[in-house]
């Protein structure tokens, strides 16, 4: 038997990245997933290629929102776990960021977060309960500034799953968190819209000495979603290769080549 078969989970931003990395591994692992998206293009080639179901809502939109997850409560037969991962990014320090990308970052990487979990927690609850893993940063553990909406917007995510891990708990729902460092192919939705992966030969290596893959990232929150995490509530789980163990890691890579 898979371990989590009879598991039904909601995945927002499944259709790309992380995301679909997400959708693959808990379909792989027996789960039924219901994923949303912004692109209908690409939500129906990750559905055809997957098993799971589409569902077209735009996190910003409250009530896209609740109707994706009415929807996917309604396919699936009901509610085991949310997987909060939708997100954009902007390439911009502070002082540099408009407020319409200010606005675009927080309400999609935070408020969006906020809504689905709120909107989840009803049907969690009649499940007998469940959990909701975000997909924070390990931008949200230290600052990164030439991202600095981005990060801003993951350490809030940081906070809003302790709080929603104390109020949540006492119904057996657990609450977690994930902070991936950097991740092959990378975020490719930006404020100013989609752009290229980039050049990961570029990239710092963590003292791993390998970037880290969305499978990698999947793994962990498998982790949190099945029963092997069933005392996990509150935690934040850095999946980086180490870059954020000690000031100097990012260098102990390139010191070895």
């Amino acid at each position: 038997m898979a371990r989590l078969d009879g598991l039904r989970a909601l995945v927002t931003g499944g259709t790309s990245g992380i995301g679909t990395a997400i959708v693959e591994r808990l379909r792989s692992d027996g789960a039924a997933v219901a994923f949303t998206g912004r692109d209908e293009a690409r939500g129906r080639a990750a559905e055809s290629r997957t098993g799971a179901g589409f569902l077209r809502a735009d996190t910003r939109d409250a009530d896209a929102v609740r109707a994706s997850v009415d929807a996917a409560v309604a396919r699936l037969g009901g509610l085991d776990a949310l997987v909060a991962n939708a997100g954009i990014l902007h390439d911009a320090t502070l002082s540099e960021t408009t407020d319409e990308a200010w606005d675009a970052v927080l309400e999609t990487n935070l408020v969006g977060y906020a809504l689905y979990a709120v909107a989840c927690l009803p049907h969690l609850r009649a499940a007998g309960g469940g959990s909701i893993t975000m997909i924070s940063s390990d931008a949200g553990v230290w600052g990164e500034t030439p991202i600095a909406a981005y990060s801003v917007s993951k350490r809030a995510v940081n906070m809003l799953v302790h709080a929603l891990a104390v109020e949540a708990g006492p119904h057996g729902i657990r609450v977690n968190a994930v902070c991936p460092g950097d991740t092959a192919p990378g975020m490719v939705t930006h404020v100013d819209g989609r752009d290229d992966e980039g050049d990961q030969a570029s990239w710092t290596l963590p003292p791993l000495a390998r970037v880290g893959t969305g499978a990698d990232v999947a793994a962990a929150v498998a982790f949190f979603v099945s029963l092997d995490g069933a005392f996990c509530n509150g935690s934040l789980l850095l999946v980086d290769g180490g870059m954020r163990a000690s000031i100097r890691a990012s260098a102990v890579a390139a010191a070895r080549r």
